[in-house]
Order: C-alpha cells, then structure tokens, then sequence
C-alpha cells in the first residue's frame, strides 16, 4: 500500500517552507527535494541510477554502529575499501534514487573542479580574484587570490552564523534565495554577488589565518565560470560528473543564475562515494580516465599551511588538520569534505576507504555530533574494519 506524505514523514508537505526547511523534522523531506523550494540549475549526468552490489564480507562493523546512526540522524551512510561496497544503510523515509543536498561538501567539489580546470587551461591560481572578476574591485576581495580563496585564507569581515535571522549571514542566505525575502526592502533584493562584493576585507592581511567563510567558495564558483566561459553546472558536469560516469545532480542559483557553489549541491550519496575514489585513484575514474590532474590531487593531499590552520578557526576540532582546494587534511593520510547538518565524504588513503554520510541533524553545527562523526570515521576506515 502507498503510504501518504504524512504518514511517511509525520508532517504535511504545506507545512514546509523557506522559513523552516532546514529545521527537524522538515529536513528529512526537504534536503532530498531542494527544488521544490529554491531554483535549480542541473548538472547533467547518466539518466538512470544503477546501483552496485554490497559485498559485506570481510567487513567488521563496529559494535556501536546502530546506535551512532541513530544519535546523528543519519539519512544515509555507504562504504567502500579497494573501490568495492563493503556496507550501505538507507533511513526508511530515504530516497535512494533521489538526491540529498551535500552543503559545504559543495565546496570540495569546487575544489576538484578548479584542478580539472587548471590542467587544461592557463588558469592560474596565484593571480587576483579582480583579474578574473573585475566587479571585485573594492571590500574584502579587492586583493586577495584565488589561491587566498582556495585555502579560505581570505581576511574578510564576516561570520558564518548559520542560526542568525537577522544580519550580514541573514543578507546573504536571502541573496541565494535560501531564505524569505524582506518585502519593500531594497536592501534584501540584492544577487548572490552583490552580496559577497559588499563585504568589508578584516583587520588582518590575507594569507595568514584560516578563515572559513562560505562566500570565498561562491566566489571560487564564479571565478571558474570567468576562466572556462562555461555555467559552473556544465563546466562541472563535462569536467567531473560525466567522465565520473555520476548520475544527474543539481545545484542552487540566485535570482540571476549565479550558482551556490559553497553549498548548493545535491547529488545521490552512492556518486559522493565514487568521488572519494576519484580521490582515492589520484583523479582517475574507475576506467583510467584521469579527470584531475595526479599534481593536484597530490598537492591537496600534502598542501596547506599548517600555521595558518593552527590560528584559525576549527584547530580545536582538528589539531593535526590543514586545509587545501577546499578540502580537510584530518591527519594520519585522511582527508575529507564536510557540510553542516551532519554531511560527511571521509577519505582515508591507507586503508583505501571511503565513507559517506548524508544526514538531517538538527543544528547545523553541532560540536558534540561532530567529534563523536570523527571517531566513527576513523573506526570504519580502519584496518580492522
């Protein structure tokens, strides 16, 4: 028998608004139908999913894995060791062969697209945003470089303060249309990119302090459009998801087309497994292809300023971490991509594992969540896993 939406959901569909997407219970629904509610560009991918066998054997779960699933509000968790599935679980309102929105693990994908960009063109890295974006000719990003946004070592007057209502992340939430609208206020009609041009550079020189703020990756997105001339969802879908062989994807835009690039992505979570073997092959697809470049992928692997990590802002999270082409170095040869409310891609280079773990957590950042997430990471990727 079809279940109703409220019966399998305990909400009503009407119930769920831009003003409470991101909020428990909504999310369970929401993050799988992002296009219900903000616009949508595609990113062009293989029409039917096809889902590979799990092989469990030789897998040793660890003992306290139902609990951990439950306790972070797990929508889904896949892993593979050696490019083979070795385990998947699937909450009973998940969709498999729908999207999930991945949020900041946005970002690394925008990471991955800027090496596969660079290895077949002159885009260089080390020159000024402005020389790309000549808009960006005052405020924070007047002198920074896109190596500055890469490595979020951009000094800029903002904060990611994702409960806020009312105030700069507010403003610029409204400016992708992930939040309502302020009716007859001029000031909130403003694009994705007028938004982020608008902020002030901070008190401290670019380069020097880790500074994680969403818009160096929107305006990473952009800057990719500027080198290629291409829409950053085809550019990602020829360069990445294609040759990936991934299924159909989608981002958010702006009133204007702009593409969310720091967090709009969703995408199924079997296709973030493949990209953590992409990861894994050193930029190359199950077939040989390579699609980012062995010097890049090497590079975010061993790049990084450690010193500039230790004064930033998430040391205390990751005392042995660095951060390169918006990805985390944790330490010990892994590495991984993280979005809030519990989405995690944890790429561990010894054990040749990859775990997913897409998630409906409540808060968007969620210390405790976070810490217990890390030491699940490290057990499944474990030898002895």
């Amino acid at each position: 028998m079809v279940r109703s939406f409220k019966e399998q959901f305990g909400f009503e569909r009407a119930e769920v608004s831009l003003d409470n997407w991101k909020d428990s219970p909504f999310s369970t629904w929401s993050f799988q139908n992002v296009s219900e509610l903000i616009p949508v560009a595609p990113v062009r991918g293989a029409d039917i999913p096809h889902f590979h066998p799990v092989n469990f054997s030789n897998f040793q779960l660890p003992a306290n894995l139902d609990g951990f699933i439950a306790s972070t509000y797990t929508d889904a968790l896949l892993v593979s060791r050696r490019g083979v599935k070795v385990f998947e679980y699937f909450a009973p309102h998940f969709d498999r062969t729908a999207s999930h929105l991945v949020f900041s693990i946005s970002k690394s994908l925008t990471g991955l697209l800027a090496g596969a960009l660079q290895s077949r063109t002159t885009f260089d890295v080390e020159k000024r945003v402005s020389h790309f974006v000549p808009e960006a000719k005052s405020g924070a990003y007047a002198d920074c470089t896109v190596r500055h946004l890469l490595d979020m070592l951009v000094s800029v007057d903002f904060n990611e303060a994702y409960a806020e209502t009312d105030g700069p992340y507010a403003r610029y939430r409204r400016s992708m249309l992930w939040m309502p609208e302020i009716q007859n206020d001029e000031k909130f009609r403003e694009n994705l990119l007028e938004s982020i041009l608008s902020l002030p550079k901070g008190e401290n020189p670019h380069g020097k302090i880790f500074n994680y703020r969403s818009p160096n990756s929107d305006l990473l997105g952009l800057v990719l459009e500027r080198v290629s001339g291409t829409r950053f969802p085809e550019l990602l879908s020829q360069l990445i998801w294609d040759p990936m062989e991934a299924h159909g994807a989608s981002i958010t835009v702006d009133k204007v087309g702009m593409s969310r690039t720091a967090g709009g992505i969703s995408c199924l979570p079997t296709d973030l497994l493949r990209l953590g073997e992409l990861f894994l092959a050193m930029g190359a697809s199950e077939k040989g292809r390579q699609i980012v470049s062995e010097s890049w992928i090497y590079d975010t692997m061993n790049g990084g300023s450690v010193e500039a990590w230790q004064s930033g802002d998430f040391f205390g999270l990751l005392p042995q971490g660095k951060y390169r082409n918006q990805w985390y170095s944790v330490g010990e040869g892994a590495f991984c991509a993280i979005g809030i409310h519990g989405q995690w891609l944890f790429v561990d280079s010894r054990s040749q594992t990859v775990v997913v773990k897409v998630s409906s957590q409540p808060v968007a950042d969620d210390d405790s969540l976070d810490v217990a997430t890390l030491s699940m990471m490290r057990l499944l990727t474990s030898e002895l896993g």
